[in-house]
């Protein structure tokens, strides 16, 4: 049986069933559970319990102020929220507040840098492609341990941006070592039991298609 902060449906019983188990759990560990429970109901994509996850997540923000453990997890999960919706600008806005918040605690880094920059993309935020630059430049610089999967992503929005900048070669060179990362087939953990962890399952069909358009070029 799921635990019980792991529901994948949300039913009248669900919802009574769970705030009766969160009210008896420590204080100090609710929010975890608020937020744990949100990120299940997203999975799901399903709207209406995108809602139910979105008002899990605002109960964070409202009821935790101070909880700076799961903060900027649930600005970023409230920014994916807001992108399933198409509603760009306020993913955006979330998205930045938590990287702004992990500027300030270092301490609990998310996703929030892949998301933000995916988002620039697909809304066609141009205006914004130069603080995207600057912030993956940063990370793929930074030396510590990125998987596969991350290095696509990042790989790809940077072909994007070069390509717009008129970079036709550079563009080319990091669409090359996006396709290099979406094909490899291990990590580069030293644990044999993880070699699969964080490489790409499956291609994002959207942005392939649109670093596609350097392939004749450069």
């Amino acid at each position: 049986m799921a635990d019980w902060y792991r529901r994948k449906t949300w039913t009248k019983t669900d919802e009574e069933e769970y705030f009766v188990k969160l009210g008896r759990a420590r204080k100090n560990g609710r929010p975890q559970y608020l937020r744990v429970q949100a990120v299940e109901l997203i999975k799901t994509e399903d709207i209406n319990l995108l809602s139910v996850a979105e008002t899990l997540l605002y109960k964070i923000l409202t009821d935790y102020p101070d909880n700076r453990i799961e903060k900027s997890q649930t600005y970023n999960s409230l920014g994916e929220i807001y992108r399933f919706k198409r509603d760009y600008e306020t993913a955006l806005m979330y998205f930045q507040k938590s990287l702004d918040f992990e500027r300030e605690f270092p301490n609990i880094i998310t996703n929030a840098y892949l998301n933000f920059s995916e988002t620039v993309v697909l809304a066609e935020r141009t205006d914004l492609y130069g603080s995207v630059e600057k912030l993956l430049t940063e990370k793929i610089d930074h030396d510590t341990l990125k998987f596969p999967a991350q290095n696509y992503i990042m790989y790809s929005v940077m072909a994007i941006i070069f390509e717009f900048k008129g970079n036709l070669e550079q563009a080319k060179a990091f669409k090359d070592l996006a396709d290099k990362n979406a094909t490899t087939e291990t990590n580069s953990l030293w644990d044999p039991q993880k070699k699969k962890y964080g490489i790409v399952k499956e291609r994002k069909k959207w942005l392939d298609k649109l670093i596609g358009r350097n392939k004749n070029r450069g």
